[in-house]
């Protein structure tokens, strides 16, 4: 019987830290910063903790998302349309 695949949680955290981290983010429509975050939905302790130590991860408990991105700076929520290429925010 074959062993059941493990794996690193640490290795598994870096690497999704570094997904973020590299990640491009739009710019906030209300302030125009680029201090923004990707929201994800849920709550575990890895994701927790990619809440906790990555700037452009925002983690919400579960429930409807009230938009895919989030300003750091002002504290709002917002959705990006893509019209020809270029990135006009939506805010909510």
């Amino acid at each position: 019987m074959a062993e059941p695949e493990t794996y690193d949680r640490e290795q598994v955290y870096q690497e999704l830290y570094q997904r973020f981290a590299r990640m491009e983010v739009p710019p906030c429509p209300r302030c125009g910063t680029c201090n923004t975050a990707s929201v994800q939905v849920g709550v575990i302790g890895l994701t927790i903790r990619l809440a906790a130590t990555c700037p452009k991860f925002k983690l919400i408990p579960n429930g409807p998302k009230p938009g895919n991105w989030f300003c750091n700076s002002c504290g709002k929520f917002f959705d990006v349309a893509y019209d020809s290429g270029s990135q006009e925010g939506t805010q909510l």
